[in-house]
């Protein structure tokens, strides 16, 4: 009896320390969660990986765990390496999510904005955070995979196909009215300079454009200007005065100047000029500069006062007596 009571005994203290060891584990079990469940995790992502090229490429980092914000410092982020994309903006969020379990995850996101270049792949490389522990005060780090993008032909943009239509045929009507009010303004002005008398230019201003333009006092060939200028008076005393200047000899001219009821200082001054171009035209030397500004100046001066007074140029003959 002695003998099979410690039988008991001993198969009683065996199994006691055979199930120890498991009820030992549990308090480690319990102790280890936590610190599992406060690690750090990483994620990357985009939006969509086929995005067409009028519109954005939006990237996302996150960073997650289960504890309060602070309890990791993460060091800032640097921009990562972009192939056939172009940043335009940024921005980051720090968020609490709360678990069925009483507890919260912390989150901490960046947004990156990226415009596309051209169709075809788009790469958005690789990150590394960094980041420490401020409880055991560890440093470590996370590194992410490469993400690719499919970029696609350009979308319409939104009403842009009710829009452009309109704008087309308004600028189509804006610019034939236009051309319609061009053409009426022009036909009716053209209309108005018919019916309007033509303004009449005097004779003697038309002979000072004539002088100015035709004849050169500081020209070289003073001969030739003297014929032009001899010229350009006869035509003008012919259509003036009636004279016949044209065809007549200088003495019949100074004549019928005598017979003019005009100014004698103004007659004078004519009768000279003619006989002094009659003087050169026949000396068959060069003429001098003096004498031809002489007759120039007395020529245009007449022209001059015939304009300032178109009246006196209505002279008649005087009656023969």
């Amino acid at each position: 009896m002695d003998i099979a009571k410690q039988k008991y005994i001993w198969f009683f203290a065996a199994f006691f320390l055979a199930i120890t060891p498991l009820f030992s584990q549990t308090p480690d079990s319990l102790q280890s969660s936590p610190q599992q469940n406060s690690q750090i995790q990483l994620k990357t992502f985009v939006e969509s990986s086929n995005t067409p090229l009028n519109r954005p490429v939006v990237f996302h980092i996150e960073l997650s765990w289960i504890g309060e914000l602070n309890r990791y410092q993460i060091e800032p982020v640097s921009q990562p390496v972009l192939t056939n994309l172009l940043l335009e903006g940024s921005g980051s969020e720090n968020r609490l999510e709360p678990l069925d379990n009483g507890q919260f995850r912390s989150i901490k996101s960046i947004t990156y904005r990226f415009r596309p270049l051209e169709m075809g792949m788009a790469y958005i490389d690789g990150v590394v955070v960094k980041y420490v522990n401020r409880q055991t005060g560890e440093e470590d780090q996370l590194s992410s995979q490469r993400v690719m993008v499919e970029v696609t032909d350009p979308l319409p943009e939104p009403g842009g196909g009710k829009v452009k239509p309109v704008i087309y045929i308004a600028l189509l009507v804006i610019f034939f009215a236009a051309i319609f009010y061009f053409l009426l303004l022009f036909f009716k002005r053209r209309k108005e300079a018919r019916l309007q008398p033509a303004p009449v230019i005097p004779l003697s201003e038309q002979y000072l454009d004539r002088l100015s333009h035709e004849v050169d006092p500081r020209g070289t060939n003073l001969n030739e200007m003297t014929g032009k200028l001899s010229r350009i008076f006869r035509e003008y005393l012919d259509q003036e005065f009636s004279l016949h200047a044209r065809e007549s000899s200088t003495q019949e001219i100074v004549n019928q100047l005598r017979d003019l009821d005009m100014d004698e200082k103004d007659k004078n001054n004519l009768i000279r000029v003619l006989e002094k171009l009659d003087l050169l035209k026949f000396a068959g030397k060069n003429v001098d500069p003096a004498d031809f500004t002489n007759i120039y100046g007395t020529i245009e001066a007449f022209l001059l006062k015939q304009k300032r007074n178109p009246d006196s140029s209505q002279v008649e003959l005087k009656e023969e007596q």
